[in-house]
């Protein structure tokens, strides 16, 4: 078989395309558009980025404010379905410490060895605003007592009172929440309670107390746990009418 010359034209075009010089400048220049773009001032942007790079590693304090913002909310239903209260997620359900009360859950502030924990409890309740008020007020003591005005609100048609306390606590152990048991002196205490005033169901046959009934909402324990936590405490209390 006789080979036809080579084409001049051909043999300059392979040569160009295949010589080492051209090939590192190709592969230079596919590294540098496929690999990144370096920006003005330094920044350095790749084509994965681009199309949407995988997410970021996140560290363990953002991981676990990502995982309480997320968490569910719990809800209480106050009375059958006459209200209902929008627990916040750092409110921990607990074991109630007694069948008087509905609902227990636990509030904590501070990290290791100095986690400090307060007590919340809801339920109903009779005897009058002003009246449970004082008797709060009394459980308190010593030379560091304050006790700031209640706060009186509306949410929908509840009347929501809500009181701040702090001093030394008497807190009663063992017994029932009436009577029994022996009291502990607790220093640097406080407690956010509020009484829930359920509006008037307007039922002739029922008795009175049965046309507005309470609700009692508390939170006790160490002060900076309750500073720590009255803003949700308030927020909660006041969604009971919404």
């Amino acid at each position: 078989m006789i080979r036809p010359d080579p084409i001049p034209e051909v043999e300059n075009m392979k040569t160009a395309l295949f010589s080492p010089a051209t090939l590192l400048s190709r592969t230079t220049q596919m590294l540098s558009t496929s690999c990144c773009w370096i920006l003005a001032g330094g920044a350095i942007l790749t084509p994965l980025a681009v199309q949407g790079a995988p997410p970021a590693a996140v560290s363990g304090d953002e991981a676990t404010a990502a995982e309480q913002s997320t968490e569910p909310t719990a809800t209480i239903q106050i009375f059958g379905d006459a209200g209902t209260l929008v627990v916040p997620a750092d409110f921990k359900k607990a074991k109630k410490a007694n069948n008087i009360i509905d609902h227990e859950f636990s509030a904590s502030a501070g990290e290791g060895e100095d986690v400090k924990t307060a007590r919340l409890t809801m339920m109903p309740a009779s005897g009058g605003v002003d009246a449970n008020i004082d008797r709060w007020i009394g459980q308190f003591s010593g030379t560091s007592k304050k006790v700031k005005p209640t706060q009186e609100t509306e949410s929908g048609k509840w009347n929501v009172y809500v009181v701040e306390i702090s001093g030394d606590f008497a807190e009663r152990m063992g017994g029932g929440p009436f009577a029994g048991g022996r009291f502990v002196k607790r220093s640097d205490y406080a407690m956010i309670g509020a009484i829930l005033v359920e509006p008037d169901q307007d039922s002739p046959g029922q008795p009175e107390f049965a046309h507005h009934r309470q609700y009692f909402v508390k939170m006790i324990g160490p002060a900076p746990v309750i500073a720590a936590h009255g803003k949700a405490f308030k927020k909660m209390v006041h969604s009971v009418g919404k």
